[in-house]
């Protein structure tokens, strides 16, 4: 596919992207920006999306299909042992995983698993435990670790304790990034101890939630805007957001990337 793999979040990804995903206009310098126009302008015939919520299923699959992309979409969400606890000890047992669909029946699966995930396991934000989510598995589905947000991250940098269960969700992909952050080479590090111990793959990848450089001043504002619970003192200049120190996520440094 590519060296490096673009992992496109839209907006509905509430608060996390200003890339959409609505019809192509054929404009590449017009704004919104569609993620359709970017792949569309680039001849790029394939779509990964990593989206927080399946709100965007629909309408990425319905434009993927009438101008012949195709779509590969994956559920970021969080994963933790046990649903049935709802108290403030979650917050350091969780950790974010990736599970993307295969096929239709990929699909159909990725819809029980949020809807649970939603409802039942919902504590602030949807959450499905390892037993759980074991129950939904099968074969049209493949299970991916992000580079932010994953265990090893938080376990290292946010003294979390999460513990994984990964034996039972066949071939597992770890992705690995670089957006210029400070603890990109360390963490990349642990990447690769645990998966050289664990035989895991590794993959880079490159998490994309706006389209140039020039662009991230207009994504700190809205990332400003959508931080409910620090709104009263996010300011541009002190964002208390993570990761913002980087203004890497963007398509355009990705397309440099994989053509040098």
């Amino acid at each position: 596919m590519y060296s490096i793999l673009p992992l496109f979040k839209s907006h509905f990804s509430l608060g996390k992207s200003i890339l959409t995903l609505e019809k192509p206009t054929g404009k590449l310098d017009s704004y919104p920006v569609s993620i359709f126009d970017l792949l569309i302008g680039n001849n790029i015939s394939t779509l990964m999306m990593v989206e927080d919520n399946i709100s965007g299923l629909l309408q990425a699959a319905k434009n993927a299909k009438e101008n012949k992309i195709n779509l590969i979409f994956g559920l970021r969400l969080y994963v933790y042992d046990d649903v049935s606890v709802k108290d403030e000890s979650v917050f350091k047992k969780r950790a974010k995983y990736i599970i993307f669909a295969k096929n239709s029946k990929g699909y159909e699966s990725l819809i029980k698993i949020w809807s649970f995930a939603a409802t039942t396991g919902f504590y602030y934000s949807p959450h499905i435990d390892f037993k759980t989510l074991q129950s939904f598995w099968n074969d049209d589905l493949i299970l991916s670790i992000p580079f932010y947000d994953s265990f090893l991250y938080l376990n290292t940098f946010c003294s979390h304790v999460h513990v994984p269960k990964l034996d039972v969700f066949g071939k597992i992909t770890f992705f690995v990034e670089d957006n210029e952050l400070p603890f990109d080479d360390f963490l990349h590090e642990r990447v690769i101890q645990f998966c050289d111990s664990n035989h895991f793959d590794m993959v880079p990848a490159q998490s994309i939630f706006y389209k140039t450089k020039e662009d991230f001043l207009a994504y700190l504002a809205f990332r400003c805007l959508s931080n409910r619970e620090s709104l009263q003192k996010c300011t541009l200049e002190r964002p208390e957001l993570d990761h913002m120190s980087s203004d890497e996520f963007n398509f355009e440094k990705w397309l440099v990337r994989i053509r040098t």
